[in-house]
């Protein structure tokens, strides 16, 4: 999601400790994954989403994908 971070990061990793810039891309990445399972729910006309979830899974060497899902309710 932004190379100057991965460069930033790689430093950090070296040194040891919390990785700022990676906690921040995986907080961003996983508001969008949740973002887009709401405007999916939204579109089935559902009125929640239950049971939610996150699952993170490594793509390739320094890439990662957040899935967000559940299951879209419709009240009655």
């Amino acid at each position: 999601k932004g190379l100057g971070k991965d460069i930033k990061a790689a430093f950090r990793n070296i040194a040891g400790g919390k990785i700022d810039e990676y906690v921040d891309m995986l907080s961003e990445s996983r508001e969008e994954a949740l973002n887009e399972m709401v405007e999916k729910a939204e579109k089935m006309d559902a009125d929640a989403v239950i049971n939610v979830r996150f699952m993170t899974s490594s793509v390739m060497g320094s890439a990662a994908e957040i899935l967000a899902y559940g299951t879209a309710v419709k009240l009655e």
